[in-house]
């Protein structure tokens, strides 16, 4: 089983403006870029991603085929990646970062949200 807040930290280790906290969509810790969250840990080892439908249709024919990753329907920015050894987890600590760098240019700037803020935010998910 993965330790999902090692993982995360290891993946924003180093970039500033990008912390883990609490998830929005799921229990359990997520990296936010500012205040939007990027990855999260729906499972033990299934990672999703917030990779920007512009990334998922640029890499749309080298994802597709990876038995690790499931696209959602087109107008989606989320890709979700299973996580089953050591290459795996490589692999997906690249897709974490590229959406990360991503996520940079349009997210708002500021600290994820905590507490009520964030317990509203669930409420539509």
């Amino acid at each position: 089983m993965i330790d999902h807040v090692d993982f995360l930290e290891r993946c924003r280790d180093g970039l500033d403006g990008v912390v883990v906290g609490e998830g929005a969509f799921s229990p359990g810790p997520a990296i936010w870029v500012g205040r939007r969250e990027v990855a999260h840990f729906d499972d033990d080892d299934t990672l999703d991603v917030r990779l920007t439908k512009r990334l998922i249709s640029e890499r749309r024919a080298e994802l597709r085929p990876d038995v690790r990753v499931a696209l959602r329907p087109r107008s989606s920015d989320w890709i979700d990646i299973t996580i089953a050894n050591e290459s795996d987890r490589s692999f997906a600590e690249g897709i974490v970062q590229l959406a990360i760098e991503a996520n940079r240019s349009t997210a708002a700037a500021g600290p994820p949200p905590t507490s009520a803020a964030l317990d509203g935010r669930r409420r539509f998910h």
